[in-house]
């Protein structure tokens, strides 16, 4: 079983101050955007270019253009916890779902305007993240109930098709590049695996008990798959083939990767991390790789930061950075 870190308990010591400790790399950093009420960036999910993007927060979901607020656009505030974007056949930002701490609800669908399809209330049973699932015939979006598995909800009205077999959802995307939603799924201690619509097992890794935090599952066009143990950090392809091997100086558990990118096409560009902690202690660390796998930059932050997306920048690469109530861009002039 995967878990996430929360609590508090108090803050090491050098987590206590924030600080550049590696700068081979010198960014240009600089604030793009605040808002109150944003709450903490989940996900910054890039549009048409490198200057348009959706800001996904568990209490609000906005378009930054330029970064400013698009007056078009309307601010949505789904009032979920957890969240995803789901885009159309041609990559347009479709549905809003998702689901609400504590299970309310357990599963809801949104328009990208944000008009509520339907949602479903399973209260404590059913307290995980909803996934979007395709098998080919029919689109569903799948949640865990506790004692009855996962439930298999039809997409556009929210009706209980089918049960299948109890796994812990960790996220969905296009795994196997063929236009169908596949999820990844925990499976008993540190084992986990890509199911497809009927619940056929694609892909499957098994690793040691030091990897005990959820994996993470970056936004790029075919995912990869991201596990910490300390200062290890993997980097596994669509198919589970491990990558990319990083060591994130400094990095002790209970630190581990919340978020992570390719900065440019992976897996031979560079790679950007970020680390949480324990949740009281609202602290980060920001990790840039060379292509080659050299630790370049790292920072301690103040704050909870948990979302990060390459953007394209002529001759610079560089990545924005999701925080509470505002977004950061870092530039790097190679």
């Amino acid at each position: 079983m995967f878990f996430t870190s929360c609590g508090g308990g108090s803050v090491p010591e050098y987590l206590r101050e924030a600080r550049v400790d590696v700068f081979i790399w010198t960014p240009k950093k600089e604030v793009v955007f605040t808002k109150d009420g944003l709450n903490l960036v989940k996900a910054i999910v890039p549009l048409k270019d490198s200057t348009d993007f959706l800001i996904v927060s568990g209490k609000q979901v906005c378009r930054l253009v330029n970064n400013k607020l698009n007056p078009d656009f309307k601010v949505i505030n789904p009032s979920l916890y957890n969240l995803a974007i789901l885009r159309n056949t041609i990559g347009e930002p479709s549905y809003i779902i998702g689901s609400g701490l504590w299970g309310e609800p357990s599963a809801a669908v949104f328009d990208i305007n944000g008009q509520l399809k339907w949602k479903k209330d399973y209260g404590y049973d059913a307290m995980g993240k909803a996934a979007v699932l395709d098998d080919g015939d029919e689109r569903f979006v799948v949640l865990e109930k506790k004692e009855e598995g996962l439930l298999f909800l039809n997409f556009e009205s929210g009706e209980l098709v089918r049960k299948g077999s109890p796994n812990r959802i960790i996220a969905s995307a296009d795994f196997s590049g063929d236009g169908r939603h596949e999820i990844l799924v925990g499976l008993e201690e540190t084992d986990f695996a890509i199911l497809d619509g009927k619940q056929h097992e694609l892909y499957k890794l098994s690793v040691s008990d030091a990897y005990w935090y959820e994996p993470v599952v970056t936004s790029s066009v075919l995912p990869f798959v991201v596990l910490s143990a300390g200062d290890l950090l993997d980097v596994y392809d669509s198919k589970l083939k491990l990558l990319k091997k990083f060591v994130a100086q400094g990095a002790v558990s209970p630190m581990h990767v919340v978020a992570a990118t390719f900065i440019g096409d992976g897996p031979d560009a560079p790679f950007a991390a970020v680390y949480n902690g324990r949740g009281g202690w609202h602290m980060s660390i920001l990790y840039v790789f060379s292509s080659t796998g050299k630790l370049v930059y790292k920072e301690i932050l103040k704050g909870n930061f948990q979302s990060i997306t390459s953007v394209a920048q002529g001759d610079e690469i560089g990545f924005l950075l999701g925080g509470r109530h505002e977004i950061y861009r870092y530039s790097f002039k190679l």
